[in-house]
């Protein structure tokens, strides 16, 4: 008998010690299940289910915790569950719930976080019962996880009937929306500058409109960024055999590789019969590395005398991320004839390659299309590069150069010994004694046969 009352004055002790409900931190939430708050037809111990009319699914969820929660609000986030199946207009519902006193039926008000969401429904929703999951996330005062998820039932009784069978046999045309045409500017895109592709979508049915139109917009490159507000597009109504254009803008970085790039558009509408259908188009858009190619100028001496030869060097430098293609270098300035032009060939990205050029120094007469009349005196004129990229575009870079062009140097006679002259400089008196030479014979060989002529005679 002494070890049951023992026994009992323990229990009686421990009951009297032990601690309250969630002594030990854990702090939770709960549905308020007694109340009615606005938006609600019952209380949810009465049997509360969310309200449909007028086109929206209304969920009210009043929430009270049983602790502190840090800052006194709450997260929510619905699942609506699969967007091929749910009755409702998907979109970002999540929202953040303050801790309120809050009104209820009957009057007063109660503190709690009333969490309520108006949720769009499709045109073409199916009748039926939809499980909707509203996920809660909180933080207590001490920093611990608050995490609890609440599921509700939506009953959709003003859509269709899945059960009925078909008034009308499936229609056997569809409209579809695709892509007729495009343009890109500027094209090519040059990688680190935005661009603008204006896009035509139509409709190819001739007898269907659709409906509630949308085009989703992606591309293949994290190298490009979307100007536009939204990559959804709306739409709205396309009529039968009807266009509509749209605009979609992006910025490339510098670091864009030089390829061709894709950018896919999904098309979503409505039929007559607001079934929804899909289609798909892609727009491709060329992006180019910025050339950026320079060249020395070379050293030109400030005069130089009729029938020199003078040979030029050039070192052109690819500073860009590209390779440029069949780079030469070209001279044009009266009385500087070029034997040829300084080809230099293909020019890897971040190297350097060089060209020479031989110039031979006549008169300025000498040059095609020269109008003036003076021989000698100062010269101007252009270095021209050229250069090409991977699609074969040719660009230009011109330098300008300027010279005095003298009269040629004659040695003069003196009593020393002959000198061999310089064959390098001086090989045109040579042409010019030569010339003189077969003009003489010429005019004698005319002279005689003239003679010869009369005698005949």
């Amino acid at each position: 008998m002494k070890r049951i009352l023992c026994l009992l004055l323990i229990i009686l002790v421990c009951a009297a010690f032990a601690p309250p409900a969630h002594a030990d931190g854990a702090v939770t939430l709960k549905i308020d299940d007694t109340n009615v708050y606005d938006g609600m037809d019952k209380s949810y111990q009465d049997g509360y289910v969310p309200r449909v009319s007028n086109g929206y699914a209304t969920l009210v969820l009043p929430l009270i915790a049983t602790g502190d929660i840090s800052g006194n609000v709450i997260t929510a986030t619905p699942n609506l569950g699969d967007a091929s199946s749910s009755p409702f207009v998907f979109k970002n519902y999540q929202k953040t719930i303050a801790l309120n006193d809050n009104a209820v039926g009957g009057g007063g008000t109660v503190s709690s976080y009333l969490v309520r969401f108006d949720f769009e429904l499709k045109s073409g929703r199916v009748n039926g019962v939809y499980p909707v999951t509203t996920d809660i996330s909180a933080q207590t005062a001490d920093g611990e996880s608050v995490q609890r998820s609440f599921t509700s039932y939506v009953t959709i009784t003003d859509g269709k009937n899945p059960n009925a069978p078909d008034k009308t046999p499936a229609p056997a045309h569809q409209p579809k929306i695709i892509i007729s045409g495009y343009t890109i500017d500027p094209d090519p895109v040059v990688a680190g500058g935005e661009f603008t592709a204006t896009v035509t979508l139509k409709n190819t049915s001739d007898k269907k409109a659709v409906y509630n139109a949308f085009v989703t917009v992606s591309c293949d490159s994290p190298n490009f960024e979307l100007k536009n507000e939204s990559s959804i597009i709306p739409l709205g109504k396309i009529a039968k055999d009807g266009t509509v254009d749209i605009e979609i803008s992006y910025k490339t970085d510098l670091e864009t590789p030089a390829q061709r790039y894709n950018i896919t558009l999904m098309m979503e509408y409505d039929n007559s019969d607001a079934a929804t259908l899909s289609s798909q188009g892609t727009v491709q858009v060329e992006v180019t590395q910025p050339l950026n190619v320079q060249m020395d100028k070379p050293r030109i001496p400030e005069s130089v005398n009729a029938g020199d030869t003078m040979s030029l060097s050039f070192q052109v430098m690819n500073m860009g991320r590209s390779k440029v293609y069949n780079a030469r270098i070209e001279i044009s300035a009266p009385g500087l004839l070029p034997t040829k032009t300084a080809f230099i060939g293909d020019i890897e990205a971040g190297t350097a390659a060089q060209g020479k050029m031989d110039i031979f120094v006549g008169m300025k007469s000498m040059t095609e299309g020269y109008k003036g009349e003076d021989k000698y005196g100062p010269t101007s004129g252009k270095i021209t590069l050229i250069y090409e990229d991977e699609e074969g575009r040719p660009y230009t870079q011109e330098m300008d150069i300027f010279t005095m062009i003298n009269e040629p140097v004659i040695g003069q006679v003196s009593a020393k010994p002959e000198e061999k002259p310089d064959k390098e400089s001086q090989w045109w008196i040579s042409l010019l004694i030569g010339g003189a030479a077969i003009a003489a014979i010429t005019v004698i060989l005319v002279s005689r046969g003239k003679r010869k002529q009369n005698e005949d005679i």
